[in-house]
């Protein structure tokens, strides 16, 4: 089942409703899944607050076969002019660098949101690409499509030996949604990005 669509934007106009709707949503859910699916809710809205630039975002709710899926989609257009903007006033003409999960997630959702030949050079710079890599958006062979998956950057961090792999194994401990959540997905699609988080309610 799908709630309806909120619109929400980095200002916080339509984060009260969103979670507001997870909380409705959460309602009928059996132990501590509600709570659980709000705070994910708000950590999404955390990272709408967070993006440089700030954007506009359609949020909403799926359930069903005992999972939700939290969905958060933008479009790259809208947003490259914006961004633009907010890191002109950077000394660095970048973002900071990301602290924790969510700002590593931030990240990628920036990444993302950039047009394709702008993105492929800030994946250069981050040293995201490559299948191996930890925080790579990665072209899959089933179209023309590119992903980031948290449980892969999960999978790999953890087979790591290096300094990285080690700061990364500890902020993912540490992480409200990497230990609520059993995937966050970041998909390209044409000039749309989705996050879509997903949560089994029967645990």
């Amino acid at each position: 089942m799908k709630t309806d669509v909120i619109s929400v934007n980095s200002s916080g106009a339509g984060m009260e409703e969103a979670l507001a709707l997870a909380e409705k949503t959460a309602q009928d859910l059996p132990g501590k899944a509600g709570m659980r699916l709000r705070l994910l809710a708000e950590e999404m809205m955390c990272l709408v607050r967070e993006i440089a630039g700030g954007m506009e975002a359609d949020f909403w709710i799926e359930t069903g076969d005992d999972k939700a899926h939290l969905h958060l989609k933008t479009d790259t257009l809208m947003y490259v002019e914006k961004r633009k903007e907010f890191l002109a006033v950077s000394s660095t003409g970048e973002n900071a660098l990301a602290k924790g999960m969510l700002g590593k997630i931030r990240n990628v959702f920036e990444t993302a949101l950039l047009p394709k030949d702008e993105r492929a050079a800030m994946e250069t710079r981050m040293g995201l690409v490559g299948m191996g890599d930890p925080g790579s958006l990665s072209s899959l062979s089933t179209g023309s499509q590119d992903s980031w998956s948290m449980n892969a950057y999960a999978q790999n961090v953890q087979e790591g030996a290096d300094d990285y792999s080690k700061e990364a194994r500890e902020e993912l401990e540490r992480s409200i949604i990497a230990n609520l959540a059993d995937e966050v997905s970041i998909a390209i699609r044409g000039n749309h990005v989705e996050m879509i988080v997903e949560k089994a309610l029967n645990a």
